[in-house]
């Protein structure tokens, strides 16, 4: 895979992420659109690009099996939530909290490994930190949590991802020629 390739997955995982991220935060409040609703079209949506994102750049990701992994826990947490009254919720929330400690693993793999490729890599590092604590804090409170703390801390990282991967793809693109 060249190294365009690559940053077209880059930017259209960017592009996929900011616009998840917003309609996630901002649609339930003005639009009749459940939140609840809004989560499991954003979880299924990114887990399933995530899984075919994978596949295709197995060749140049090392990871691309935490990728895979990743991507269905999202979509297996989306699809059940669509089944809610047969799926308990803290199942639920708990996957919603491993999806974000394999997502630190995965951001801090993705800007190890792209260090000599993408401008600002050391973004993700940030991210990855963001991602951890959030996993940890949803984990730690899965009893008096609710699904609406996976929603907005998916919504806000989907949103931080979305704009970290945009950046570090006009740097690379644009700033080095």
């Amino acid at each position: 895979m060249t190294e365009n390739k690559f940053l077209m997955f880059v930017l259209t995982e960017g592009i996929l992420l900011l616009v998840l991220g917003l309609t996630v935060l901002i649609l339930p409040k003005i639009s009749f659109i459940s939140f609840g609703f809004l989560i499991c079209v954003s979880f299924i949506v990114y887990g399933i690009f995530k899984i075919i994102c994978a596949l295709f750049t197995r060749n140049f990701s090392r990871h691309y099996i935490l990728d895979i992994l990743e991507g269905l826990i999202l979509a297996v947490a989306g699809f059940s939530l669509f089944a809610i009254p047969v799926f308990d919720i803290a199942l639920i929330t708990g996957l919603g909290g491993i999806y974000f400690i394999l997502k630190s693993i995965s951001s801090s793999a993705f800007s190890v490994q792209t260090r000599k490729t993408l401008n600002f890599w050391w973004m993700c590092m940030f991210l990855a930190i963001f991602e951890f604590f959030s996993g940890i804090i949803i984990i730690i409170t899965i009893p008096s949590s609710a699904l609406w703390l996976v929603g907005v801390a998916a919504g806000l990282d989907f949103v931080l991802s979305g704009m970290v991967l945009l950046n570090m793809y006009i740097s690379t693109k644009y700033i080095q020629g």
